[in-house]
C-alpha cells in the first residue's frame, strides 16, 4: 500500500493493498484473509472489512485488493489497516497480524492550496491607493 495518496475533495480513488510474500511462500487459501480499514473522519471507504473474496484475483497466492476511498473534507487524513492471514511454506503455516497506515491528502476541489485565500494585489492597484508624492515647495 502506498504511504501517501492524494485526491481532490469529493473524488474517489482506489486504495491498492497487496499482500506481498517472499518467494516460495503463499497466503493460505484454506484460512481467512481479513483486512479491517479504519479511516479518519473526512474519508469514506466503500467497505471497512475485506476478505479473500474481495481480492482482485481471489485465487492468487498473494492477493491484491483495490478499495474505493473518497475524500470528503480537505486536509491530511489517515487510514489504518489491520491485516490478518496465514502465511504458508512447504510444510507449515503461521499466522500473520500486521498493521499499516496510509495518509490521504485531500485537496480543495475548487483550486488546491490557494483556494479561499484572497488574490495578491497587483502593483497598479497598490499604487492607485497611495497618495501622490508631493513635490518639494520651491519657496522654502
Amino acid at each position: 500500500m502506498a504511504e501517501r495518496i492524494e485526491l481532490a475533495a469529493g473524488a474517489t480513488a482506489p486504495l491498492a493493498i497487496a499482500l506481498a510474500v517472499d518467494r516460495g511462500l503463499t497466503v493460505s487459501k484454506d484460512a481467512a484473509v481479513i483486512i479491517d480499514l479504519a479511516p479518519d473522519p473526512g474519508l469514506t471507504v466503500k467497505k471497512k472489512r475485506l476478505g479473500r473474496g474481495d481480492a482482485v484475483d481471489p485465487d492468487a497466492d498473494a492477493p491484491r485488493f483495490a478499495v474505493g476511498i473518497r475524500g470528503d473534507t480537505p486536509g491530511d487524513h489517515v487510514v489504518r489497516l489491520h491485516v490478518r492471514f496465514w502465511l504458508c511454506g512447504t510444510r507449515s503455516c503461521r499466522p500473520i497480524d500486521a498493521r499499516r497506515v496510509a495518509t490521504v491528502a485531500v485537496t480543495d476541489a475548487s483550486g488546491g492550496a490557494d483556494a479561499g485565500m484572497p488574490a495578491a494585489p497587483d502593483a497598479a492597484a497598490v499604487d492607485a491607493g497611495r497618495a501622490p508624492a508631493r513635490a518639494p515647495d520651491p519657496g522654502k
